[in-house]
């Protein structure tokens, strides 16, 4: 039976800028949007109202997380490679645990130690992956970062990069442990929550699916990203891949025989932005 999805709330008349990133908090009670605008606009899921709204200026805003397992703490990422703490103080929950943040800006990853506001230091940098032939004059772009419990490490940081393929960092032993080369540019990556497969987004041709264990290609899903960096996740704890697409649909597969499970579609504009609550996320 196909999945049945209905539209929940639709949030409009506040961005002007394309949407660059959304993510929902630790327990789903709110969502926050960023965008080229250079405005962060929070919502409640409950209700469909906005309920906050950060206007940095003229820099866009590329990234958003919250800080687990904060419901009051976001980190945003901007466009002049500034990250920016913001705290909300009315919202109740708030964070009491040590945390990672490993941030990323053109060839550049960093991990930083939080250990409450104002308090952050730098644990790391990850060197660029190695370079073989066919990328070797190419520039080294950090496109997507992604934590995941594998084989290698508990705490096993991926990067991938847009030419030089995907590097396993593990964060306990601060060093390199494995290294995937794909032929395909990356333009988005995501972890199934057993840390056995991973799900690439290739930019040209759509998601390439791969065993993390040994880097051997699954299968493929065909949707053209007209060299456009698609998102793409796990959902339905990795039974099914959630992807976007540069027509206006939001498209659903079996990831292990990749037939069809359902299509939500927008209104015919690029879709470069995804999020899960709570109880879909890896």
């Amino acid at each position: 039976m196909p999945l049945q999805y209905k539209l929940y709330h639709r949030l409009e008349e506040e961005h002007q800028g394309a949407i660059t990133s959304l993510a929902f908090s630790t327990h789903g009670t709110f969502l926050a949007v960023s965008s080229l605008d250079g405005k962060l606009s929070l919502w409640s899921t409950l209700s469909g109202q906005r309920l906050h709204v950060v206007v940095t200026g003229n820099n866009a805003v590329l990234s958003v997380i919250w800080m687990m397992p904060s419901e009051n703490h976001l980190l945003c990422g901007l466009a002049n490679g500034v990250v920016i703490s913001i705290h909300i103080d009315d919202f109740e929950y708030l964070a009491t645990m040590d945390s990672v943040v490993v941030t990323g800006a053109r060839s550049e990853v960093l991990l930083w130690d939080h250990k409450g506001p104002a308090k952050w230091s730098r644990l790391a940098q990850i060197l660029p992956p190695p370079s073989i032939s066919v990328n070797r004059e190419a520039e080294v772009i950090v496109t997507s970062l992604a934590w995941a419990h594998t084989k290698y490490s508990e705490k096993t940081l991926l990067v991938a990069y847009l030419h030089h393929g995907i590097l396993l960092w593990d964060a306990m032993r601060t060093k390199m442990v494995h290294f995937v080369y794909i032929k395909t540019l990356i333009g988005s990556l995501s972890v199934s929550r057993d840390g056995n497969m991973l799900v690439v987004s290739n930019v040209t041709s759509g998601f390439d699916i791969y065993h993390l264990n040994d880097s051997s290609l699954d299968g493929s899903v065909l949707q053209p990203c007209d060299g456009l960096l698609v998102p793409v996740t796990f959902i339905h704890a990795g039974q099914a891949i959630l992807g976007g697409s540069t027509c206006g649909k939001v498209q659903i597969w079996d990831s292990v025989d990749r037939s069809m499970l359902g299509t939500l579609a927008h209104d015919g504009r690029c879709l470069q932005a995804i999020s899960l609550t709570i109880t879909d996320a890896q």
